[in-house]
């Protein structure tokens, strides 16, 4: 599945030195999936200690990245 950002997550990505390969990761292969809202979600992820959580949409072509932070 494709993944696209909005402008909002790659500015905030950049900003907090949030890895795609582990914000791929997260999205593939979460620890939990949480509803947050009507269709959008926050997969978390563990990676050495850092809890890394992404809220997205998705639709049947891909996954849109709204945010990502690590906790």
């Amino acid at each position: 599945m494709h993944i696209k950002f909005t402008n909002h997550a790659k500015w905030r990505i950049e900003e907090r030195g949030v890895s795609i390969n582990n914000l791929e990761r997260a999205l593939k292969n979460p620890d939990s999936i949480r509803k947050v809202f009507s269709g959008t979600f926050i997969a978390k992820k563990t990676f050495g200690g850092k809890v890394l959580e992404v809220v997205y949409t998705k639709n049947k072509r891909q996954y849109i990245v709204i945010t990502a932070y690590y906790l």
